[in-house]
């Protein structure tokens, strides 16, 4: 009986070192490698959905920089060539007139006028132009601008007056690019180019290299103004809709006022200016490092692929680095809805 009872005990010790007992080397090896993939495994969705994140963050900040752009653009198109009717006609009356162009701001628009006693042209353009704070020259074309980009000008009248003293005082509802208010030119005074605002928009990079949209701006009293107002737009290309005179080689033809063709600025023609009806701008616009999931080098259509077909001007094709960052194209169009 005893013997029996200890064969028992004897079962149960085994039995307990055999539940006892640790992990062969093979099964901790087999845990290891499970593990580590499903680390791995993790940390490859981290960094997908990361990537994904950014962006998507990158896309809505190049949507809100693009729209900003095309607000402040879209904000001067509708400005151009603007006209305080009832303070011209007073200066008129009282023997002001029209001056002529001239002054220190003036010799931008003198291009699109041969003509002495003219209002300036409300629009100008320059292709691949840099834009310098001279008294004598604001552009020029082919003047090496960032990637081609091209420089847009815009001219019109201020609004407000004094109640009282009939003197300038504006009213904050036209203003320069740069958000500085414009007023009406004085009662009784010749509109000489020197009252009128200004606004030209171009491409530039600051200390950093970073590539900004622009604004240059002169409200009409000579206190001008620079100012990178966008940033990351990478290039910018301007193309104009022009009311033609049609044939061209009937010098008394009459214009229908309405836009016969699409044209870059150097085909526009000092003649055409007055009679441009719309603008068509694209824009490239960049993100931050890293922005991109993917880089890419394809070409890229400011103003999109038609534009470029059968055209060499520089600046329509534009072919970006690999350098991580994301990038699209916007493209929208203004028509100028002042008479010229």
């Amino acid at each position: 009986m005893s013997q029996i009872k200890l064969n028992r005990h004897q079962r149960a010790g085994q039995t307990s070192r055999k539940r006892h007992r640790g992990l062969t080397l093979v099964e901790v090896l087999v845990a290891i490698t499970l593990m580590l993939l499903i680390t791995v495994a993790t940390v490859s969705l981290y960094n997908v959905n990361a990537s994904s994140k950014r962006t998507v963050d990158g896309s809505q900040q190049l949507d809100d920089v693009a729209r900003f752009a095309f607000h402040l653009i879209g904000e001067a198109a509708r400005n151009a060539g603007y006209a305080n009717v009832a303070m011209l006609s007073r200066g008129i009356e009282n023997g002001g007139g029209l001056a002529a162009p001239g002054g220190t701001v003036s010799n931008l628009f003198n291009l699109c006028e041969t003509t002495g006693n003219t209002i300036p042209c409300p629009v100008l353009g320059f292709d691949n132009s840099t834009v310098t704070s001279s008294d004598t020259n604001f552009g020029s074309r082919n003047s090496n601008a960032p990637n081609a980009s091209d420089s847009l000008a815009i001219r019109f009248y201020g609004s407000g007056a004094d109640g009282r003293t009939g003197k300038p005082l504006a009213d904050g509802t036209m203003r320069t690019c740069n958000g500085t208010a414009v007023a009406a030119s004085s009662p009784g005074m010749p509109t000489t180019v020197g009252e009128l605002g200004l606004s030209i928009f171009y491409v530039g990079t600051d200390d950093t290299n970073e590539p900004n949209l622009y604004c240059y701006s002169d409200p009409g009293t000579a206190t001008r103004e620079t100012n990178a107002i966008v940033r990351g737009v990478e290039t910018m290309q301007v193309m104009y809709a022009v009311d033609l005179c049609l044939p061209l080689a009937d010098p008394a033809c009459v214009r229908d006022g309405v836009p016969d063709r699409w044209v870059s600025a150097v085909d526009v023609g000092d003649a055409n200016w007055r009679f441009v009806k719309a603008l068509r701008v694209g824009l490239v616009v960049r993100g931050a490092p890293g922005s991109a999931q993917v880089s890419s080098t394809a070409a890229l259509f400011p103003l999109g692929a038609d534009f470029s077909n059968g055209n060499t001007e520089a600046g329509l094709s534009f072919t970006p680095p690999a350098d991580g960052r994301l990038r699209r194209t916007y493209v929208t169009t203004f028509l100028l809805r002042n008479s010229a």
